[in-house]
């Protein structure tokens, strides 16, 4: 029996009343709305509430207390208020862009949707930030690369071809359903006065673990005295579990030696996509992986020209050529990848540290830290490997590491052959937990109290 996650998703009690779960046209008619999205990672219904409404009477109510009962006028007032108030927020979020129209979501896809699969089984940020840096908001997220500034100065003034000027790198991004049709989109937030044209729109991909047959759950019942668990894709079962009256926590979980194939899989991938075609994806990291139900795939990447340097970069995550705006190359997505990996086996990286100032654009200066070819320690306390595993996987990951590009891998393919007969002659113990979600587990009444995840978007 596996146990829960060490951060169990407490299950929730509650029950979606009053909302029926409806179709989108229900955002023109009412501030509030409960919409299906499609299904979660475990292939529950994942839902979309959709609250605009605005309550007056409870702060009325409060200023006013001690007063008794409202006199009917201001009863009458407060109601008339109150209609005009649903009115007004049914139109919130409703777009008509392209002859179509839309409702855009408050909330962020991040904020919504949370980290992806890969980023909760591995950690959004990488093993090569010190945990006393992993609370600066940078850490997971990509930004310009300001050291571009100055060589495309130096470029004008010599008089050749400028280097590429860096841009704003990320943004938040929101959902955008479709109010005439079913697809959902995924793209920058409008101005108010200026509506996107959804320009980098990009159909939402919802993740799934069900096509990992190692994926299992775990609900503790009895105040987590003890826990029922199974196989995620036995929906009877998991449905079961989850009804259970004294119930209290889930958990997922998924075999490292899973989760070791699916790396394997993004590196042949990435290399198909990206390597290929001479291009690099440079913003490679588990936030920027989807888990699909037959595939693995990254995306939002800088999409670089082998040879190039890149407009942006995520500290921890980048090579080190690609933090100096040196010319990167599909090795660079290499190193990534390699993070990726020592993520999946605890390994601590250590070594000389190395301090990088780079320009930044409106702040002066920005002080990064990286482990120059750092060595690799695998803990055997954290993944039970022989001493001849430790050594090979160890020897692959500093080669992987290495600061010159021109020592690891060349590209994602050559990262695959080198990676596969390592998990197959050294095969990876245990297990990785992950947390639940996204959003809230709730029971529906008008679905029989069967449960769903449901997202919630309020203004």
């Amino acid at each position: 029996m596996i146990k829960p996650s060490a951060t169990p998703y407490s299950l929730s009690s509650s029950v979606i009343k009053t909302i029926p779960v409806g179709a989108r046209e229900q955002l023109l008619l009412r501030p509030e709305a409960l919409l299906p999205v499609g299904l979660a990672p475990d292939g529950l219904p994942l839902l979309l509430h959709v609250d605009r409404s605005v309550d007056v009477r409870r702060p009325l109510a409060h200023t006013l207390r001690g007063l008794g009962t409202l006199p009917n006028a201001v009863e009458a007032a407060l109601e008339s208020l109150a209609r005009s108030l649903d009115a007004y927020t049914v139109g919130l979020g409703v777009r008509a862009l392209d002859e179509r129209r839309y409702f855009e979501t408050q909330s962020t896809v991040t904020d919504l949707l949370g980290e992806t699969l890969l980023a909760r089984l591995l950690g959004a940020v990488s093993p090569m930030v010190m945990p006393e840096d992993r609370r600066t908001a940078k850490a997971t997220r990509a930004f310009e690369n300001s050291a571009l500034l100055s060589i495309a100065d130096l470029a004008e003034v010599a008089g050749e071809r400028p280097a590429a000027a860096p841009v704003t790198v990320g943004g938040a991004a929101r959902l955008w359903l479709e109010l005439d049709g079913d697809g959902i989109l995924v793209a920058p937030a409008s101005e108010p006065d200026a509506p996107s044209r959804l320009r980098g729109a990009r159909p939402l991909v919802l993740e799934s673990l069900l096509a990992l047959r190692s994926a299992r759950y775990a609900v503790a019942v009895d105040h987590l005295r003890s826990a029922v668990d199974g196989r995620l894709n036995d929906a009877r079962a998991y449905r079961r579990a989850l009804a259970r009256q004294d119930a209290v926590a889930l958990g997922w979980s998924v075999s490292r030696v899973d989760v070791g194939w699916l790396l394997y899989e993004l590196a042949r991938a990435v290399d198909r996509r990206w390597h290929a075609r001479e291009r690099v994806h440079a913003d490679l990291k588990p936030g920027n992986v989807l888990l699909r139900d037959a595939e693995i795939e990254a995306f939002d990447a800088l999409d670089v020209a082998a040879g190039a340097t890149s407009i942006g970069l995520t500290v921890g995550w980048s090579a080190p050529e690609q933090l100096l705006a040196r010319p990167v190359t599909p090795a660079s997505d290499v190193y990534a990848l390699a993070l990726m990996t020592a993520s999946l086996l605890g390994a601590a990286l250590y070594g000389e540290e190395r301090t990088i100032i780079l320009p930044a654009r409106g702040d002066g200066r920005r002080r990064i830290r990286m482990i120059t070819d750092p060595e690799v320690w695998i803990d055997p306390t954290v993944v039970e490997l022989p001493v001849a595993a430790r050594v090979a996987w160890r020897a692959f990951l500093m080669r992987c590491l290495a600061a010159d590009p021109n020592r690891r891998p060349p590209r994602g393919d050559a990262f695959a052959r080198e990676l596969k007969p390592l998990l197959e002659q050294h095969e990876l113990p245990g297990r990785l937990t992950l947390t639940c979600g996204p959003g809230r587990l709730h029971k529906l009444v008008n679905a029989d109290e069967q449960p769903a995840w449901v997202l919630l978007d309020r203004r």
